[in-house]
């Protein structure tokens, strides 16, 4: 079954987990798409530069911390798992 998913979900993740030190949100966005790109058959993106739900203002809304905007990407959620554990590589 698919699932519509933001790149702004998979960078909050990590970064709430002191992960993608020295990466930028565009960076980030950029490396998650390109593994659900390689491992992930049939991922599309379904829309760019969507609008994040926490707003567009606050000290935490930068490159090194979180994106004002967001990729939408649609795939199978039976993926989960495998992408996740790749976003927690970003952690070490």
């Amino acid at each position: 079954m698919d699932i519509l998913m933001g790149n702004d979900e998979f960078i909050l993740y990590i970064r709430k987990h002191n992960g993608g030190i020295g990466k930028t949100t565009t960076q980030l966005g950029r490396e998650i798409w390109k593994w659900m790109e390689e491992n992930i058959e049939g991922a599309t993106q379904e829309e760019k530069d969507k609008p994040c739900l926490w707003g567009d203002t606050g000290g935490f809304i930068n490159e090194n911390n979180l994106p004002k905007t967001a990729t939408q990407f649609r795939f199978d959620r039976k993926f989960l798992p495998q992408l996740y554990s790749f976003l927690d590589s970003f952690n070490s």
